[in-house]
């Protein structure tokens, strides 16, 4: 099965009750734009319902698992010439985040390259991460480009390794390998041969009691889970605040310049 087929941005194989879920624009290192956003929340919403999957991968095309947000695309433009953040978090990013996040089923993150920003929340958000011992990483990047974190960064990350350290590593944005990600808890495992053992471990799950998998999901992240609409909302309204400042600005053109911003703190 392959959803979004206009687009190609998301692929949907079902094989032996695995789902596997692609983020497939391998050209744009599986950047987050708005048909990629629309395809995971049509993946995770389809196969939640759907009986014969039992277990699901989510993965990426190419060299990486997903570089964030596409920059290069650009945002909608609001009355007052600023960028609209918070309508595109609303659009693009939140249905299919929360759609992974509230799936019954197992989801296994198959990290096979950097996730950064949007694409850590998704590793994140994942009831097992599985990162590749060489090329995997998770980068915050959010602070490099004049902003903070969003699609619930802020929660998830705090929530498992606490306040202070999030901050930190929000900050610095420097790149979280698998062994470092391993030793703060923030994957599951890491792998020299992701796809055998990512295959492996799907297939496990997917012969277990899965009714049992997703009443555990949902009494462990009820605390979490209950927070992370208003979480999303004020990360939302923060980010509009940071939009209009020229540090974004000269955030974002430094990234498509591919050079080091300057930034004045303001």
């Amino acid at each position: 099965m392959r959803l979004n087929s206009s687009t190609e941005s998301v692929n949907v194989s079902v094989t032996d009750s695995v789902a596997t879920v692609t983020m497939n624009r391998p050209e744009r290192r599986n950047a987050w734009d708005d048909t990629l956003g629309i395809g995971l929340e049509q993946a995770f919403t389809a196969l939640s319902t759907d009986d014969a999957v039992r277990c699901i991968v989510l993965t990426g095309a190419g060299s990486a698992f997903c570089s964030g947000a596409d920059l290069a695309t650009g945002f909608p433009t609001l009355p007052t010439g600023h960028d609209d953040l918070t309508g595109t978090l609303r659009r693009r990013f939140h249905p299919g985040f929360l759609a992974m996040l509230d799936t019954p089923k197992p989801v296994i993150a198959a990290v096979n390259g950097p996730a950064i920003g949007a694409g850590a929340c998704l590793a994140l958000a994942a009831d097992i991460a599985v990162m590749d011992a060489e090329s995997a990483y998770l980068q915050f990047r959010f602070s490099a480009i004049g902003l903070m974190p969003d699609v619930g960064a802020t929660g998830l990350l705090a929530d498992v390794v606490g306040p202070a350290k999030a901050v930190e590593i929000f900050m610095l944005a420097e790149k979280l390998t698998a062994a470092r990600c391993m030793d703060l808890n923030l994957a599951s495992r890491i792998s020299d041969d992701l796809t055998a053992d990512v295959g492996e471990l799907a297939d496990r799950l997917a012969q277990g009691p899965t009714a049992a998998y997703g009443t555990t999901k949902r009494a462990v992240r009820a605390w979490s889970r209950g927070r992370i609409p208003d979480q999303l909302e004020l990360e939302a309204a923060l980010q509009q605040q940071l939009i209009a400042s020229e540090d974004w600005k000269e955030g974002r053109a430094a990234f498509l310049d591919r050079r080091q911003p300057r930034f004045i703190g303001r």
